[in-house]
């Protein structure tokens, strides 16, 4: 889901209300298998936000070490199923 624009929206809105097609083309599942999954357990979201802030911090540190800024005016981090501040955002755990 890294191709998607909607950075400031939560992963899960991004998967099952803003780009379900992007979401089966990339991994084969439709957005009822996603829901399938999240039903069973299978994601952790405290971990899953972990995750993702931790790949968002990661990205934007190796772009701004070449000069780029991966999204101007970025205010909000969109992780797994929750919405950050940028200045406020958590530091990951681990």
């Amino acid at each position: 889901m890294y191709l998607t624009d909607y950075r400031e929206n939560t992963l899960f809105d991004v998967i099952t209300k803003i780009e379900p097609g992007l979401f089966q083309a990339v991994t084969g599942l439709s957005v009822e298998d996603f829901n399938l999954l999240v039903s069973l357990g299978v994601f952790n979201a405290g971990h899953m936000n972990q995750a993702v802030f931790a790949f968002r911090r990661y990205e934007d540190a190796s772009l701004s070490y070449t000069g780029i800024e991966s999204q101007k005016g970025l205010r909000h981090y969109g992780l797994y199923d929750t919405v950050v501040a940028v200045d406020n955002a958590p530091t990951p755990v681990g």
